[in-house]
């Protein structure tokens, strides 16, 4: 039976245009009438620590200048640069999305398209902050069983156009509409992940689990543009084609689940925190890890310490790009050059959306 291990080989990222400061957002996404958005600017920046993100706009005309399909083309061509495999050997595809360019499938087969292959597998998961974690469960499962040997994995986001002042209605947007308006950025991230014969090769993905707990509402989520509740002119009067994103409910009811996420990843695979080199969260869990409320025991409270002097998170740089955060975020690590070859990388996140949870530890192997 096929057992091949799992290598981590590349990495990616793209964000596109310039940086933009809370200063600068109304002029890319419009003021929106009647209301004035400088104070959830100025807490977004202050409180959540993000100074900057990226928008795929034009400055003053907010035109659309690449869409989500061109992003992830960008960030999957430079993290298969990195690895050494062109994208004709590339045998599997994942994208991971909320902001899929059209409400169909193909996110994944526009890719591969782009990169100029004949016929490889394309898989489209709608998510968010788990999308890695959903992705790379997948990937390692289709590698180790012999059907894959080149997965490909990208998260990608577009918030910026749902943003713009025209597709607001004024009257129905709340104090977290705002504050999420703030937060959120454009860009793509891709990872590499490649099947390895050779015994003398260590396995690439230690561990990888991911799951959806609880039967509550979601804390983030945007009610029209399904099925149920399609766009009309009724559900944009009434507001429901915004991003909503509970903040309140999300840090309560997320963070007693992170660093018990993190204590179970260590405890199941054996290892101890000291053997990690760098965590990487969802860019919108960085905020977790501010105060002593995760920490339940004084065993929980020493952890959470050592986890905090390991964390990395781009989060006030780039903004949260929800899907492409992670990889965004190794991305910088790699450029950064803070990615040794065997070093362990522990990727976790918890998200809103689906009250999901992921978690996996990566050993790098890419130059």
């Amino acid at each position: 039976m096929p057992n091949p291990r799992v290598l981590v080989k590349g990495v990616g990222a793209y964000l596109p245009g310039e940086r933009v400061a809370v200063e600068e957002i109304d002029s890319y996404l419009g003021k929106i009438p009647g209301v004035d958005m400088t104070k959830f600017y100025r807490i977004i920046e202050k409180y959540a620590g993000v100074k900057y993100r990226h928008y795929t706009l034009e400055k003053g005309s907010g035109k659309l200048l690449e869409d989500s399909p061109a992003l992830a083309f960008n960030a999957a061509r430079l993290a298969l640069e990195r690895a050494g495999i062109a994208g004709s050997d590339v045998d599997l595809i994942i994208t991971t999305t909320t902001t899929p360019p059209y409400l169909r499938a193909g996110l994944a087969k526009e890719v591969r398209r782009l990169l100029g292959n004949s016929g490889c597998a394309t898989y489209d998961l709608w998510g968010a902050c788990t999308g890695v974690q959903q992705a790379i469960t997948l990937a390692v499962g289709g590698i180790r069983s012999g059907l894959f040997r080149n997965a490909l994995l990208i998260g990608v986001e577009v918030v910026s156009t749902s943003g713009r002042a025209e597709n607001i209605t004024a009257d129905k947007i709340g104090r977290y509409e705002m504050l999420l308006r703030a937060a959120l950025g454009d860009g793509a991230g891709a990872l590499v992940l490649s099947a390895s014969d050779d015994p003398s090769d260590q396995e690439g993905v230690l561990y990888t689990k991911s799951g959806t707990e609880g039967d509550t509402e979601t804390a983030f989520h945007r009610e029209a543009g399904g099925s149920t509740l399609p766009f009309n002119q009724e559900t944009f009067q009434e507001g429901l084609q915004h991003w909503q994103h509970d903040f309140s409910r999300m840090a309560m009811e997320g963070k007693p689940y992170f660093i018990e996420l993190i204590r179970r990843t260590l405890e199941e695979v054996g290892i101890p925190i000291s053997d990690v080199a760098h965590i990487v969260p969802a860019a919108a869990n960085f905020n977790y890890f501010r105060t002593e409320e995760l920490a339940k025991s004084a065993e929980q409270s020493d952890l959470l310490e050592q986890v905090r002097e390991k964390v990395f998170t781009n989060f006030s740089e780039a903004g949260n790009i929800p899907s492409a955060a992670v990889y965004v975020a190794l991305n910088e690590l790699f450029e950064e050059g803070k990615l040794e070859k065997g070093s362990l990388i522990l990727l976790s996140s918890i998200e809103g959306a689906t009250w999901g949870w992921g978690s996996s530890l990566l050993r790098w192997h890419g130059a």
